[in-house]
């Protein structure tokens, strides 16, 4: 336990170290491009290599060398750092991601593309549980990507509010090196943690090639218990993995790259705690639940590409093929929706479970070509082909019972199988009117279909044993997306832009318990971002200054409705966002430099919503912060001969949220949407990393410096047939103190 002294002695330490800027912008990769420069990142946003300063559009770039400065193993270790991005976390495996406040919170499908290099990952529909981003694990990579704003014409379906893009580190033909880590931490009201890496990159053939393989394993305890069912370290989780690369360049013009990967992530319940509804308050302690079944849950993904590239003299052609294995299976405590559902059939006072095993297999393949650089007319041609078949199962069992059964008979058993098909073809140009003036256009036509079964039995989806198995339902549609992007650069250091981008979410066919019930299909939703901004760097290159104002309109939106006890989506009504985000980098001096991030999101729906008992305009989106902000600050100084150090420190703000939209009618007198507000909350973090002879490097850190309990998500489906029910709120970890060491051999 650290003294109050102590930790606002650091704290007032690190304050000292960032008093010379006012940042309040995105972090970047931060390193010397020479002794007082800012480096230059180079991302791949618009699917070609540029500068991040030169792409009109916000874009957050986190090295691998930043990823290590913050710790960050994986989507939670960085999010807080991206300008107008938040998230619910679904469990130590997963998280749905919001970027510019484009959810409604219980959605069941992505409103992001989520990417490892170029492959789309995850199910593009609701029935592969695509709302469900995998918390890829960040070791060996060259960088994360975050596109804020629609990406529908570069990358496709669901794209609505931005991409995430993982880039993990390409084998080097040019020299052997490689890379062994181990680190250990211990999290207050938790217990010990333990991480351990390795990387080797073998080059072959005097530079023709070179294969690149690395593996992880990331055990985190958990940090809440359950005193009722004594149980403790709950929410821990494992996550196991590794990637194989190989790059072939036989000749100057082509290139052959191949990889496989795999992550496994196992885990029990979440590092969840039950408030009252009303009170906020803890309904046991600070970092309690109760739950009275196990919950485990196992998430994995196997993942195979290929990229083969060659370059024509007038043109780059590059195909792109990937196949994936998405399985996800868990088994969650469902006793404070049923305990009230079904007191009268007497089993109030049961446990009930359910368990849910998913698998999407996932085959895609993009084929683009695209001209090379010049001062004229740069254009990009592609056509995409994605094909996926998913196998869900879904079971209730009444834990009271042998065999789970309710009054001798399956309470629900379900199969769904589903398949999702698509092909598109995007077009993408950029017209240099001026040397000053250049104008980008951009357009993609898709279309998308699917078809979906269902075989279901149970008391409460027949009344009986019997089994209903309704005609397959289907889906064809189409949709086009476009991009209009005129970008004026004022000097050779500073850029202004206009963006005007459309995305769409496909719709398709919806679960139905019997006939009559619900809606047996629902529409895409689609939206339009209207963007302004500006990019600019000063002082010799010290200063960099990103600027953005946007207005997005929404129409409509795919919401979560419960019909029947069945979960369903359907479409409601419009919405309008608007927000400004800003990005600020300075090299203060050689030794330090500092970067922060910031973004304003006002995200309301603006038309009544019927279906959930909205009859007025106005209700805030779920997930959406007005205020978000980040600090990053890094100071390299000199020991001994042979010995640097550096010292980090970071810090986190994100603002207040709601859960829920609030709906005024009433299932067993609760409203249908239930309305939780999720507090404000600040995190603080250090580090220090001491390198030494031989490629050593000893590292010191500390997260959630002053043990914030941050409020991060939270689950209100009870709410909606019991008001009183205590609310299971996702909290942010406790203060962890940790040590690591790696060696580097080159």
């Amino acid at each position: 336990m650290i003294s109050s002294c102590f930790k606002y002695a650091l704290a007032g330490g690190a304050a000292l170290i960032l008093c010379n800027t006012q940042a309040m912008a995105q972090v970047a990769a931060q390193s010397a491009a020479s002794d007082t420069e800012l480096e230059t990142v180079i991302v791949t946003a618009t699917r070609r290599s540029e500068s991040i300063q030169n792409v009109a559009g916000q874009v957050t770039a986190l090295t691998g060398g930043v990823l290590d400065q913050m710790n960050a193993q994986d989507f939670t270790g960085f999010a807080g750092f991206v300008p107008g991005l938040s998230y619910a976390s679904t469990g130590a495996s997963t998280n749905l991601i919001v970027i510019r406040g484009i959810t409604t919170g219980s959605q069941l499908s992505s409103a992001i593309g989520l990417y490892v290099d170029d492959i789309p990952l995850g199910a593009s529909t609701s029935f592969g549980i695509g709302y469900q981003s995998l918390n890829i694990n960040t070791f060996d990579l060259s960088r994360v990507e975050v596109l804020n704003g629609p990406q529908g014409t570069l990358y496709g379906a669901t794209s609505l509010g931005g991409t995430v893009k993982y880039i993990t580190a390409p084998p080097d033909p040019k020299a052997f090196s490689a890379e062994a880590g181990v680190a250990v931490s211990s999290t207050e009201h938790g217990g010990i943690n333990h991480t351990y890496t390795g990387m080797v990159n073998l080059p072959f053939g005097n530079g023709i090639g070179a294969v690149r393989v690395d593996g992880y394993q990331d055990y985190d305890s958990g940090y809440t218990k359950d005193p009722i069912f004594h149980r403790d370290n709950q929410g821990w989780s494992r996550s196991e993995g590794g990637r194989f690369g190989l790059l072939m360049q036989p000749t100057e013009e082509l290139d052959i790259r191949l990889n496989a990967s795999t992550q496994h992530i196992p885990s029990e319940s979440a590092d969840v705690a039950f408030r009252n509804p009303a009170t906020h308050q803890p309904v046991y302690g600070t970092y309690d639940q109760a739950y009275p079944t196990f919950q485990p849950s196992d998430y994995s993904l196997t993942l195979y590409s290929g990229e083969v590239s060659y370059d024509f003299p007038f043109a780059k052609l590059t195909s792109i093929s990937g196949y994936q294995v998405n399985n996800g299976t868990s088994n969650t405590d469902q006793s404070l929706i049923y305990q009230t559902v079904l007191t009268g059939l007497g089993a109030g006072a049961d446990p009930w479970s359910l368990f849910v095993d998913t698998t999407t297999k996932k085959f895609t393949e993009e084929l683009r070509l695209a001209s090379h650089e010049n001062g004229y007319f740069q254009w990009l041609v592609g056509g995409y082909f994605d094909t996926e078949k998913t196998s869900e199962i879904v079971d209730l069992f009444d834990n009271a019972n042998p065999g789970g059964t309710l009054l001798g008979i399956s309470p629900f058993t379900s199969f769904l199988p589903s398949t999702y098909r698509e092909y598109a073809a995007y077009a993408d140009g950029t017209v240099f009117i001026t040397k000053q003036f250049e104008l980008g256009l951009g357009v993609r036509y898709s279309k998308q279909r699917q078809a979906y079964e269902e075989t279901i039995s149970g008391l409460l989806a027949t009344l009986s044993a019997a089994v209903f198995t309704p005609p397959v339902a289907t889906s064809d549609q189409s949709v086009v997306t476009y991009l209009i992007n005129p970008k004026f650069h004022i000097t050779d250091d500073v850029m202004v832009y206009a963006r005007a981008a459309s995305g769409f979410r496909p719709g398709g066919p919806n679960f139905v318990l019997k006939p009559g019930l619900g809606n047996p299909t629902f529409g895409a939703d689609r939206l339009w971002n209207y963007e302004l901004g500006e990019k600019s760097t000063f002082l010799e290159n010290r200063l960099s200054v990103d600027f953005d104002v946007y207005d997005i309109l929404w129409k409509d939106i795919q919401v979560t409705v419960n019909n029947g006890g069945v979960n369903q989506l359907e479409n409601a009504g419009t919405a309008r966002v608007t927000g400004a985000e800003m990005a600020v980098n300075y090299r203060v001096f050689a030794p330090l430099t500092v970067g922060a991030s910031a973004a304003y999101t006002n995200a309301r729906l603006t038309s009544p919503a019927p279906v959930l008992d909205l009859p007025n305009p106005g209700a805030r989106l779920p997930l959406s912060p007005r205020y978000n902000f980040a600090v990053l600050g890094t100071y390299n100084f000199n020991i001994v001969d042979g010995y640097t150090g550096a010292f980090t420190l970071t810090d986190r703000y994100l603002g207040s949220r709601n859960i829920g939209f609030g709906g005024q009618h009433t299932v067993f007198g609760t409203p249908i949407s239930p309305l939780y507000g999720l507090r404000a909350y600040n995190t603080t973090d250090l580090d220090l990393a001491v390198n030494a002879p031989h490629g050593l490097e000893l590292g010191l850190f500390l997260k959630n410096l002053f043990d914030k309990v941050g409020e991060v998500s939270a689950n209100t489906a009870a709410n909606q047939y019991n008001s009183g029910a205590p609310v299971p709120v996702y909290l942010s970890q406790p203060r962890t103190v940790g040590v690591s060491l790696k060696v580097k051999f080159n």
